[in-house]
């Protein structure tokens, strides 16, 4: 009895986790850039931010906007500091403490033109 209570509590950390794959192929379905879509947000999430992030930035569009421009295409940013715009893409969180979060970072220059673009995490 001893040996099976045993191998319950240790194979219970297993039977708990996800597979890494069964992670990685959720977050990795991607869908097209849509303005409207990007500035829902449900409670503290951003539902299609992370599927979006792909096309957004590897099309370069970010780079040829202005502060205006920026902020007419994405809302208004999670943070502002400095000439840098955060817009948090997902977070993984306990409870309410964040574990892990990943951010869109854009600076711009003092023309209010993109510096750069970068992903946070």
């Amino acid at each position: 009895m001893q040996k099976i209570i045993f191998l319950l509590v240790l194979s219970l950390p297993c039977l708990a986790c996800k597979n890494s794959d069964e992670n990685n192929s959720e977050a990795q379905t991607e869908i097209t850039f849509e303005k409207e879509k990007w500035k829902i947000q449900e409670g503290e999430d951003y539902p299609y931010r992370n599927s979006m992030l792909n096309d957004l930035v590897s099309s370069g569009r970010i780079k040829t906007l202005t502060k205006v421009e920026i902020l007419d295409l994405l809302g208004k940013p999670n943070r502002i500091d400095n000439n840098h715009f955060f817009y948090m893409i997902a977070q993984e969180r306990i409870q309410s403490w964040p574990l892990h979060t990943k951010t869109l970072v854009i600076k711009l220059k003092d023309d209010e033109s993109v510096e750069w673009v970068k992903i946070h995490e």
